[in-house]
């Protein structure tokens, strides 16, 4: 079974299509820290415009675990899209190319090339997902320096420290 998922995850990696999704989250991620490095002081402000009158903030508001939170919620969306372009890719490219049947006459049964291919898209996905929140969060504390998370929810603030925020991610 272990050989039939190094063939898949090979097939995959060959491509590439395969990396375009990555290429699409690392331009998407800074093209939001970008517009938030420029603009970033009116967000801010925007978000906390009904807090002003009875809090005190007192460090920066906009740093890189916030930002690194609005991206991971903003980029979490557009996942399962381009999960679903390589998956979909693994069954129809093969049935598209003619290879499928050349597939089915190995001494492997149907059953275990499906559930390699999945696991092998499993596998691409979790490593999409590794380099999104890496990026996201790397590349945002490096852009905008580190402090506490202050996140406003709908009812609430939450205000974690600096220092016990780096290992919730």
């Amino acid at each position: 079974m272990w050989s039939i998922i190094q063939i898949e995850l090979y097939k995959i990696y060959k491509r590439p299509r395969t990396y375009i999704a990555f290429g699409a989250i690392a331009a998407l991620i800074w093209v939001i820290q970008m517009g938030l490095k420029i603009d970033g002081e009116a967000y801010a402000a925007f978000l906390m415009k009904d807090i002003n009158n009875t809090l005190i903030v007192d460090g920066k508001v906009l740093n890189g675990y916030l930002i690194c939170y609005i991206l991971l919620q903003l980029l979490l969306v557009h996942v399962p899209l381009l999960v679903a372009l390589i998956a979909a890719d693994m069954l129809s490219g093969e049935a598209n190319l003619g290879t499928l049947r050349l597939l089915f006459t190995t001494p492997y049964s149907r059953t275990q090339w499906v559930l390699a291919k999945f696991i092998a898209a499993s596998i691409y996905t979790i490593l999409l997902l590794i380099w999104l929140a890496a990026l996201a969060l790397f590349l945002s504390m490096y852009i905008f320096g580190t402090d506490d998370l202050f996140l406003m929810k709908s009812n609430y603030v939450v205000l974690i420290e600096s220092q016990d925020v780096f290992w919730r991610y």
